[in-house]
């Protein structure tokens, strides 16, 4: 049976993390997975898994400080973003939950629970460290949802911070001027290869593609995000375009 409670959050320290940012950087990631029934008794339940990757150590306070505050209101939404990880973790919950049984209850009382997948709710999201490259670290927020209809909708944000500062960079802090202008074509150069069957350029809505100012930078070089219906029908899922260091030589 669904539960009707919270469920406790688990903490790990993953020491230099999965990605390797400098000398003496760790991480801390809370996870919370639970089912919260529609009412007391329902068969109906809202399903919500986070996982949040929070830097711990190897950066000035100040930097770690601005870095969780940006995290926080990335992840959960801007009015969580004064609260501790845990705190906020805990809060978002509970107004999912809340919205959740409020949106349903009518529903519920009216189907007799009658058999309606629409009344079974997703709240996924996941946060991590994805790259570090000199002095920037980037960072990878997925969310999902679904709220009933015909499927749930995923997103993948990309932040970049100054690793000195904790400062968000956009694409005007990391790019000189006129990369609006060059960056068009390689993405574009690079966009058939992306894809799983590079044939499938004739289902994208363009294959000509520009900055979106949702990118990560890695090892390799620089890789755009296009979410869902951005560039592509859904079936094509995100997808992801990386540019490698050397063709970027002159335009950071």
């Amino acid at each position: 049976m669904k539960r009707f409670c919270f469920s406790a959050l688990a903490a790990s320290v993953a020491i230099g993390s999965l990605v390797s940012c400098n000398e003496g950087f760790s991480s801390t990631t809370y996870s919370s997975e639970d089912s919260f029934a529609a009412a007391e008794g329902s068969g109906y339940a809202l399903e919500v898994r986070i996982s949040a990757e929070y830097p711990a150590s190897g950066l000035q306070k100040t930097a770690l400080d601005n870095i969780d505050k940006t995290l926080t209101a990335t992840l959960f939404g801007d009015m969580y973003s004064a609260l501790d990880p845990e705190k906020a973790i805990e809060a978002y919950k509970a107004d999912r939950v809340k919205e959740y049984r409020e949106t349903n209850a009518p529903l519920i009382k009216e189907s007799g629970e009658m058999p309606t997948a629409s009344l079974d709710w997703s709240d996924y999201v996941t946060g991590a460290v994805s790259g570090c490259h000199k002095n920037i670290l980037s960072y990878s927020v997925t969310k999902y949802s679904f709220t009933g209809g015909a499927h749930g909708m995923t997103a993948e944000t990309a932040l970049n911070f100054d690793m000195k500062t904790g400062d968000l960079l956009t694409e005007s802090d990391f790019f000189k001027e006129g990369y609006k202008d060059r960056l068009p074509g390689l993405l574009s150069s690079h966009l058939a290869e992306s894809l799983e069957n590079p044939s499938d350029t004739s289902m994208l809505f363009t294959q000509e593609i520009g900055p979106n100012g949702n990118f990560a930078i890695g090892e390799k070089g620089i890789t755009y995000i296009y979410n869902q219906y951005e560039i592509g029908p859904y079936a094509m899922g995100i997808i992801r375009v990386t540019v490698p260091w050397e063709e970027l030589e002159g335009l950071y």
